[in-house]
């Protein structure tokens, strides 16, 4: 490692990088890096945007490329491309979105961005230590998301798992394609090398960083294992945790892992949202204009710059966060600080007597009902369903006002069995104006914290918005034809959420 100067090499090997994928450069460029010996494989990155080297990883990367320092160059430019990818990507995030497990995600993660190699790079190659994994290698097609690789990762785990029933017993000593940020790590004997590990055959969720464990299918098997490892010509052991796969960090599955900088440390200043944000549309950018030019990225990665510049809103996750902030909007309009009761840790104050705060907390929605002639009991079936979905992952209550030209009753929706109230309480079938609908949601007792006005579009709208009461237009879409919005001002665009219908 003393012939070798590391991190001139991994900083030279961004430069490279850079210069071969000009398109990525604004993201190489803005990812701070660290050397760190406590990480337990070659890289990864944490969720401010933060790349990991192992120096003893990169001299063990060195003398398996013959020492050739171009080799070197290549493969570690591909290196920072696959992490910095991961991050760009949002992989942390979109773990979350699913819950998914670490090891399997990573490797169904690698498998999404490994698909691509960009010219003039080269996919690591530490020998039987770490390679790179791809599709193929679990029969799998290229070309699809993350999600959608790891779903079929762990069928094959349930599927291999169930097959293992039979209690054949056997072990293996090989791995099958392997995971993490390059590949997985074999048991290697070779004389001098100082990898000595060894490991049983692994199954979705491969790419470990040389670990020694029994056979872990997707998604399942022991996760808390420690093993010693040693990483490079130095033979330096190193304590780590392993799950099977080689961690990349908390940039590709969410969670914190010890080698990482806390956010607030000097040594590499975190990213933040706001810097991946344009970050990304930079980079989506120069996707855009280096596909026009040259068109030589796979579509993969066009269909990903193209979701980045003309996002497609997640309306339930606008809705949900809209009604919370109005259900939180009116706790505070109806909670006080009050001395009839007082505070319960009036103890540890003494003398001083304080208040506590008093008031209604149970939140109250409404939701306003386009029953026109003009709106099929099909469509209005799929539009509450949605708004169902919404409203019982807030667990919230609500009122259901029909409304066509006048509105009708309203209906107490207070539990999954009053939604078959809903359906035989739909009165309507005449012309259409959402106004007195509103006007009526607005004068019940308690009044809402927020209405939902669900409708295709096509009626009046208020020319005044209510000062204590969030009005939320869910307004319905029938393919790509954009519905009449309510006119801005009074209204703004947070006050709308489009939402998709099929139309038979």
């Amino acid at each position: 490692m003393s012939q070798l100067p590391i991190e001139a090499w991994v900083r030279a090997a961004r430069v490279y990088a850079a210069e071969q994928a000009a398109w990525f450069a604004p993201a190489l460029y803005a990812a701070p890096m660290r050397l760190s010996e406590q990480l337990p494989a070659p890289a990864a990155i944490d969720t401010h945007g933060r790349v990991y080297f192992n120096p003893r990883w990169v001299a063990r990367l060195y003398e398996q490329t013959g020492q050739d320092r171009r080799a070197l160059v290549q493969q570690l430019g591909y290196l920072w491309y696959h992490e910095v990818m991961h991050w760009l990507r949002q992989h942390e995030a979109r773990a979350a979105d699913i819950r998914a497990v670490p090891e399997v995600w990573n490797l169904a993660c690698d498998m999404e961005i490994n698909d691509y190699l960009p010219a003039g790079l080269a996919y690591p190659d530490f020998g039987r230590a770490f390679r790179a994994v791809f599709p193929r290698d679990y029969g799998l097609e290229e070309g699809h998301t993350a999600e959608w690789y790891y779903r079929r990762l762990q069928a094959q785990g349930q599927s291999k798992q169930q097959a293992g029933g039979s209690g054949s017993g056997e072990q293996e000593q090989e791995q099958q394609a392997g995971g993490g940020g390059a590949g997985e790590q074999e048991q290697e004997q070779a004389g001098g090398s100082g990898s000595g590990e060894q490991e049983q055959e692994q199954q979705a969720g491969g790419g470990g960083a040389g670990e020694q464990e029994q056979e872990q299918q997707a998604g399942g098997g022991s996760s808390g294992e420690q093993e010693q490892k040693q990483a490079g010509g130095g033979g330096a052991g190193e304590q780590a945790q392993t799950n099977g796969v080689w961690d990349e960090g908390s940039g590709v599955h969410g969670q914190t892992r010890p080698w990482e900088l806390p956010a607030d440390s000097p040594d590499a200043p975190a990213l933040s949202d706001f810097d991946r944000h344009a970050i990304r549309e930079t980079v989506a950018h120069n996707i855009i204009k280096h596909q026009k030019n040259r068109g030589t990225l796979p579509a993969a990665m066009v269909r990903w710059a193209e979701e980045i510049l003309k996002p497609k809103v997640n309306w339930r996750e606008q809705l949900k966060r809209v009604v919370r902030g109005a259900i939180s909007e009116g706790f505070g309009q109806r909670l006080d600080y009050s001395l009839r009761r007082p505070n319960r840790r009036l103890s540890v104050y003494h003398p001083l007597y304080l208040p506590s705060l008093q008031g209604e907390y149970r939140p109250r929605v409404a939701c306003v009902v386009d029953t026109s002639g003009s709106i099929s009991v099909r469509e209005l079936t799929q539009a509450l369903a949605e708004v169902r979905a919404v409203l019982e992952q807030l667990r919230v209550p609500i009122t259901i006002i029909p409304c066509d030209a006048v509105p009708y009753e309203a209906i107490q929706v207070m539990r999954g069995s009053d939604w078959l109230k809903v359906r035989e309480g739909l009165r309507g079938g005449g012309g259409t104006d959402m106004v007195a609908g509103l006007q009526a949601a607005l004068a019940l007792t308690p009044k809402p914290d927020a209405v939902i006005v669900l409708t295709d579009g096509y009626t009046p709208f208020p020319t005044e918005r209510p000062k204590d009461t969030v009005v939320i237009w869910a307004l319905w879409q029938y393919g790509d034809r954009e519905p009449p919005h309510p006119p801005t001002p009074p209204w703004q665009r947070r006050d709308v959420v489009v939402i998709p219908i099929e139309r038979s």
